[in-house]
């Protein structure tokens, strides 16, 4: 098989046109077209539904490009290998992560790795853990770091994870500071910062909340966990957020959990790849580095 009509099948694959494959790839549309025949006719299936001026994946599309992305990511890593020193590890690493967790401890992550590793490249992408999930089963990204509820599915490898704790937090200027067994009706005295509906660590406060037949309405329901630490610093507003978020406030004294008995609720945090995912070298030095 031809590896140049595979990194051709990619292109189209990423693009959705053989137009603007062929000029990425400095080729004719015919020669791209003859490439992405070459290949249909060496596999025995069709690759792409052409239907007037749209080209999408078929089904068969879709395995094809799995397999072909991970050809794409080893052979990247064997030129690096081929160099025989760890410091030439090179390639691409896509991941996808929870907001908090790529706002909060990845970015010290992200640059202690480039020190190490300065020829691996990564690209990350954010979304709710739904999102995040459809991604990897479609080899759209190569790992998963996710906040929520333990995963355990046949499918997916859990590479590494972690048990964190959800909490109420107020300002230490707040009127609740240091009051012990703190209700749920005096935390609805004040403003309350919440992440979205029904979204991991969210749904499960609501739901026991729920089982004391109680509700809480946000006053802001915001996606970034930063902008809600800020608000609790800055307001006698309440928020919850993972503890790794406030970490370094919590040692400063300058953030305080709520006294309630309820609370902190446990959820988890997770390093995920695929069963069928081959590692990379790049990817290998990735997950050693990660630590959580």
């Amino acid at each position: 098989m031809d590896f140049k009509n595979i990194q051709t099948f990619i292109k189209v694959s990423e693009l959705k046109s053989f137009s603007l494959a062929a000029s990425e790839l400095g080729y004719s549309q015919s020669a791209v077209s003859t490439q992405i025949s070459n290949l249909e006719k060496e596999l025995g299936h069709l690759l792409f539904d052409r239907i007037g001026h749209k080209i999408e994946l078929t089904a068969n599309g879709v395995i094809f490009l799995q397999y072909t992305q991970n050809i794409q990511l080893l052979t990247e890593d064997l030129h690096s290998q081929l160099n025989g020193c760890t410091d030439d590890i090179a390639g691409t690493i896509r991941i996808a992560m929870a907001d908090s967790i790529c706002t909060s401890i990845f970015p010290k992550i992200l640059s202690d790795f480039q020190k190490h590793y300065p020829k691996v490249k990564i690209v990350i992408k954010t979304g709710v853990t739904s999102e995040l999930f459809t991604l990897l089963t479609h080899n759209e990204v190569d790992m998963l770091f996710t906040l929520d509820f333990k995963m355990q599915r046949p499918d997916f490898v859990i590479l590494k994870e972690s048990a964190i704790n959800t909490n109420f937090y107020i300002s230490s200027k707040h009127p609740l500071a240091g009051k012990a067994n703190v209700t749920i009706s005096d935390i609805k005295q004040y403003p309350i910062y919440l992440t979205e509906e029904n979204i991991s660590y969210r749904k499960k406060l609501d739901d026991l909340i729920a089982e004391h037949d109680e509700f809480i309405i946000p006053t802001y329901e915001i996606g970034n966990v930063q902008v809600i630490k800020e608000l609790i610093l800055n307001s006698f507003g309440i928020g919850f957020i993972p503890e790794f978020v406030v970490e370094k406030e919590l040692a400063q004294k300058s953030i305080l959990p709520i006294s309630n008995r309820d609370f902190p609720i446990s959820i988890w945090r997770q390093l995920i790849c695929h069963r069928g995912k081959a590692l990379t070298p790049a990817m290998n030095a990735l997950i050693n580095f990660i630590d959580i």
